[in-house]
């Protein structure tokens, strides 16, 4: 059984455009799944702070937090998971052009050798589609973040209410 880990596969824009055909995103672009209960955890890597904004469903769900590399070498997200609450999960960036917002599966995403990077609002974060049960505001999820070394950095995630913006997070 898969366990819903989706290696970006690089696919553009999630505006409106004919190559979609009607079909939902996750859909149209599926992406290779990867098992990542035996992938070693990274040392030296951790994500702080997630959170992920919970969306009514038929919607995805987004997941967000800083990812730390205390290596001497850069690091590079490829994929995520969340096998025990989502079956699909994929990264994605939010790029403004021509004062339009575009959202877009991104291949890999490089944090710098000690360094940070913030997944964020507007900008890098994860989208969690197919829930597996019934996720509600005040729950933990566990996100596995893939490394393109094949290591995972896990993540433990508060889900928050649909109207949550950074900074308004209490601790």
């Amino acid at each position: 059984m898969s366990s819903g880990v989706a290696l970006a596969a690089h696919h553009g824009d999630h505006g409106q455009s004919p190559a979609h055909g009607g079909q939902s995103h996750a859909m149209a672009h599926a992406a290779p799944q990867v098992d990542t209960a035996n992938l070693a955890v990274a040392q030296g890597v951790v994500a702080e702070a997630c959170w992920v904004r919970l969306l009514p469903a038929p919607a995805p769900s987004a997941g967000y937090f800083v990812v730390k590399n205390s290596t001497g070498a850069p690091v590079s997200v490829v994929g995520a998971a969340a096998p025990k609450d989502y079956g699909l999960l994929m990264v994605h960036q939010t790029r403004h052009e021509n004062g339009m917002s575009r959202m877009g599966m991104v291949d890999e995403v490089a944090v710098p050798a000690g360094g940070q990077l913030e997944f964020k609002p507007g900008g890098y974060h994860i989208m969690l589609e197919q829930p597996r049960r019934d996720v509600a505001v005040g729950d933990t999820i566990q996100v596995d973040l893939v490394l393109k070394s094949g290591q995972k950095v896990v993540a433990s995630c508060e889900v928050k209410p649909a109207g949550t913006m950074p900074g308004k997070m209490s601790h």
